[in-house]
């Protein structure tokens, strides 16, 4: 196969319900959004982690997607921003091509919010490392990474209540 002309990629798809009123979606779009919200339920160090280069995950902003074991990174930068909605992200640099995606669907008594990436290795060796020892651990990473998400969502939830009374 030649590797230039034919590239492979290989989609990966995560989400989470999350109960949540229509008025405070913006809530958890933050938790995307901000670089500090975000990586208090996303990072999992020291075996993965993501470093952004702005407090917010605005269009141009670069985040550095770091995995450990074994050592392994790539680029990630915001093309665009939908405030609520989405953040598209697309390849800027190491190993990895493609685009990934989060996106917020509105509901019945809540949210989803949904993760996809569309990436392929730069060559075979990284293709096939990608698909052989990363995509098959994404789902249930990003399923226990929601977990975290939902409780710290709760606890803001909270808060904010206790704060209005």
């Amino acid at each position: 196969m030649d590797w230039l002309n034919n590239e492979e990629k290989i989609e990966i798809r995560s989400q989470v319900y999350i109960p949540i009123s229509q008025d405070q979606i913006d809530i958890v779009f933050d938790h995307v959004y901000d670089r500090e919200k975000f990586h208090k339920w996303f990072d999992f160090m020291p075996a993965l982690w993501i470093s952004y280069d702005r407090k917010q995950l605005e269009t141009g902003c670069i985040g550095t997607i770091w995995f450990t074991m074994p050592l392994f990174y790539y680029k990630l930068k915001v093309t665009e921003v939908v405030m609520g909605k989405s953040i598209v992200l697309k390849s800027a640099g190491g190993p990895m091509r493609g685009k990934a995606y989060f996106n917020l669907h509105p509901a019945d008594g809540g949210v989803i919010l949904e993760n996809i990436h569309i990436l392929s290795g730069k060559n075979k060796f990284l293709h096939y490392y990608y698909v052989f020892c990363l995509v098959p651990n994404h789902l249930a990473f990003m399923n226990w990474r929601y977990s975290v998400l939902k409780k710290q969502i709760k606890k803001e939830l909270e808060r904010n209540k206790k704060s209005h009374k």
